[in-house]
């Protein structure tokens, strides 16, 4: 009798255990239905959504969706788009030779104002922001005592990042010199990272570029068979062929695409003449000839891609004048509008011709009738005015824009930022 008892009692737990877990499975339908519950989960902060993914497996799988991650970046980019409210990381080295270790923090976008540390390392390498795309940081890791490199995806809103495998490319005689562009393909929902290669085999003029794409869907590279050849139609916009990966160091991601400042095969000045771009969905490179001339009476231009609102745009400064043009292909007209023009200023025509190719990033800000940050300074588009913002920055350092974003949130594999493996 005893046994018998003791079996019921089991069944008996096990059932109330079973009803109870089924009871729970269904506990976030009773009061509200799936839709209300999205639209809810929409609305926290990526922080609070990492938290709430170990909550219940139903919400684990409406976080993880790559439908609920896009619909919830687009609404922290909306909720973002007043000046006051957009935020930059800012990478800093430490110590005159970098030997200090380095300082990631977020700053307002407005004045570089110190808004939040993410981290700080103490340990020798160096860290190198690589490419930006969607709050999503490639960021490139190296040890001076070996070279050896490492290469991550990083979120710094969630502090996750992803260790890269070696590219495939890197173990033929042709990959010795690699470039990075980092972009989000909107049709497959994918981000991708795309390294090129230069061949170097066939001498300066005559190299074929190779490239090869990660995604992050699959985590995995594959290397596409055809070479990019440059001498079919200027594809690349550059004469000197290892001229383009340095010109892809200064992409910038616009809807579905990268882009970058180049030149054709018969401009031999070192001089900007075509906007590249390469599209990642189609993963193709097209070109399109500038506004303008290299040269206005005399002068040299200076070039730099920026975002202004929802259009992407590209900002010029000579001796005599600096200008705005807007990109706009469906524009019966031409694809560039002329947004704004003026007499520039000597004090702003140096600045940037100081820091030409030490800094990449410009970002512009609505107020006070319009003004690009450009390092530490300030160049006030109707006055022409430069003014420095942060005394305190360091002289090494980079400039991201940061965005709230799930991605990495599901990876395998993520770990922080400062762990090697």
């Amino acid at each position: 009798m005893p046994k018998i008892m003791k079996s019921r009692r089991r069944n008996k737990v096990k059932s109330s255990s079973s009803s109870s877990s089924s009871r729970n499975k269904h506990s976030e339908f009773k009061y509200l239905p799936p839709e209300i519950w999205t639209q809810i989960l929409l609305s926290l902060p990526a922080k609070t959504l990492l938290k709430f993914r170990c909550v219940s497996k139903y919400w684990c799988s409406i976080i993880d969706n790559p439908n609920f991650i896009n619909m919830h970046f687009k609404l922290c980019k909306i909720n973002s788009g007043d000046n006051n409210k957009k935020l930059l990381v800012a990478l800093q080295s430490l110590g005159y030779l970098r030997d200090q270790g380095c300082l990631f923090t977020v700053r307002n976008a407005e004045n570089l104002r110190y808004a939040g540390r993410i981290f700080r390392t103490s340990d020798s390498y160096r860290y190198h922001i690589i490419g930006s795309c969607n709050g999503l940081l490639l960021v490139q890791k190296i040890r001076p005592i070996d070279w050896h490199i490492e290469l991550r995806l990083w979120n710094p809103c969630i502090r996750k990042s992803l260790i890269l495998p070696p590219c495939p490319l890197d173990n033929s005689p042709f990959g010795l010199e690699f470039r990075y562009l980092l972009g989000f393909a909107p049709d497959s929902h994918d981000y991708k990272v795309v390294a090129f290669a230069f061949d170097r085999t066939l001498g300066e003029e005559n190299g074929n570029i190779f490239f090869a794409v990660y995604f992050l869907s699959n985590q995995q590279w594959i290397v596409r068979n055809d070479p990019l050849n440059v001498n079919n139609v200027s594809i690349l916009n550059c004469y000197d062929r290892r001229g383009l990966l340095h010109s892809l160091s200064t992409t910038v991601f616009f809807r579905g695409a990268a882009y970058w400042l180049g030149q054709n095969d018969k401009e031999r000045s070192g001089l900007s003449t075509h906007l590249g771009s390469f599209d990642f969905d189609k993963e193709n490179i097209t070109f399109l000839e500038l506004p303008f001339s290299l040269y206005e009476t005399g002068s040299l231009r200076f070039l730099f891609l920026f975002l202004l609102g929802g259009s992407l745009a590209l900002f010029s400064i000579s001796e005599v004048t600096s200008s705005i043009w807007v990109l706009d292909q469906d524009n019966k007209k031409g694809p560039w509008t002329l947004w704004f023009s003026r007499q520039s200023s000597r004090d702003g025509y140096e600045l940037f011709e100081f820091y030409e190719y030490s800094i990449k990033n410009l970002f512009y800000c609505e107020r006070d009738g319009g003004y690009f940050i450009y390092g530490k300074n300030t160049y006030n588009l109707a006055s022409g005015q430069v003014e420095e913002l942060k005394k305190s920055m360091r002289s090494y350092f980079q400039l991201e824009a940061y965005s709230e974003n799930l991605v990495l949130s599901k990876a395998y594999g993520t770990r922080d930022l400062r762990i090697s493996p």
